[in-house]
């Protein structure tokens, strides 16, 4: 009798809902059909001439050996500065501050160094697939806290103090959010702010989008509300700022003895992140930063783009205009048909990938997630082959 080789644990690590719908689409691609990539939640970027160059310098100086297990030295006092200015919150880059490989292993690492077995952690629902996925994997359990679409998708904070037990320890918080694009305000902040403080919960806010913001909104961070730095968890990443997905850097800022229960689990997970890697970051923190605003403005042209589409096509509205990210959630009305079904009618009739609801939580039924991290062409061909098919359903 074969030996099962993997742990029972593994059945409950989801495969991720976005990799289902491009590996459709890459069969029909292979059928030599066209499809526009709705799905991919990556900026279509090169990285900035001047962080490849600091790269490719350090590797011809010879910056190839192990780091550092919280990152160079140069690294960290660079996230610093940034999370300084931008944020307006000083952190101590010798013990408050740890390099990542990218922000998906800052949740994963801090999140192992700060649950117990069974602790319950509030997880936004419709959410970052993710977010569960790491909270399970670090022994925890994740609760589904529900969303108000029409209040921003704020946390639902009555719900949440329903859901409280005394294995409660923490909530996440996503601003700018995948998958709606919703940016949290200030009072919103403060609101949460406040409830974790009332309640002992540690708050961990994934940041990946905090530069991507339109409409001359602003972005706030928990940690930068009254008294809440040192409950609060921050996950950053360069990925989507600078358009270095494939770089794997992003960091954790949180109080001291976080970051240095996480190096405990960085040394025995990788060691440490690449090392001309964090060259590269360290140029794109303290560089120019021109590129960040020419990126986000041709983003915010694409956003109002596929928010014009969805207007023009019947059985779709966006419930809450996104204003951060490169999102938008739209939701659909098909009588007799699911977000999942009507993904696949879209990908199999329009030649569009989009991602359904359903792959955020059970609370993004009824919504699709289209990505503009695509460039302005496909954004107009892609809502034109999306109100087609949506045309077909009518018939």
């Amino acid at each position: 009798m074969p030996i099962p080789m993997a742990a029972k644990g593994m059945a409950d690590i989801p495969f991720a809902g976005i990799r289902k719908v491009f590996e459709k689409a890459a069969r029909l691609e292979k059928k030599g059909q066209q499809v526009i990539h709705f799905e991919i939640g990556r900026p279509d970027f090169d990285t900035p001439a001047h962080i490849k160059a600091a790269c490719v310098a350090a590797l011809d100086e010879g910056m190839v050996h192990y780091t550092p297990n919280l990152g160079i030295p140069a690294l960290r006092e660079a996230l610093a500065e940034s999370i300084q200015q931008h944020k307006g919150i000083r952190y101590d880059p010798e013990v408050e501050i740890m390099a990542t490989a990218g922000g998906q292993e800052a949740m994963y690492i801090s999140l192992q160094a700060f649950l117990n077995p069974g602790d319950e952690v509030l997880v936004p629902d419709p959410g970052y697939t993710q977010f569960y996925s790491c909270v399970k994997l670090a022994g925890g359990v994740p609760v589904a806290l529900p969303l108000l679409t029409h209040e921003n998708f704020a946390p639902d904070l009555s719900a949440a103090r329903e859901l409280l037990t005394d294995r409660t320890r923490a909530l996440i918080v996503n601003s700018p959010h995948n998958p709606t694009g919703a940016v949290l305000t200030v009072e919103q902040l403060e609101e949460i702010c406040r409830f974790a403080a009332e309640k002992d919960l540690v708050i961990f806010s994934d940041e990946a989008y905090d530069r991507m913001i339109y409409e001359d909104d602003k972005f706030f961070s928990p940690a930068a509300c009254k008294d809440m730095k040192n409950q609060t968890v921050i996950w950053g990443s360069l990925s989507k700022t600078y358009s270095m997905t494939g770089w794997r850097v992003g960091y954790i800022a949180a109080p001291k003895d976080l970051i240095a229960a996480a190096i405990k689990v960085q040394q025995n997970v990788i060691l440490s992140i690449c090392s001309f890697a964090q060259a590269g970051a360290v140029a794109a923190l303290k560089g120019d930063q021109a590129c960040v605003t020419r990126m986000v403005d041709e983003f915010d042209r694409r956003r109002r783009t596929i928010l014009q589409g969805i207007e023009n096509t019947p059985g779709l509205t966006c419930p809450a205009a996104p204003k951060g990210a490169f999102y938008v959630f739209a939701k659909h009305d098909v009588p007799g048909m699911n977000a999942s079904e009507l993904a696949d009618h879209l990908l199999e009739k329009g030649g569009v990938a989009v991602v359904p609801g359903t792959s955020f939580g059970t609370r993004g039924e009824g919504y699709l997630r289209i990505s503009y991290a695509i460039s302005s062409e496909n954004c107009r061909e892609g809502m034109e082959r999306i109100a087609y098919a949506m045309s077909l359903l009518s018939r």
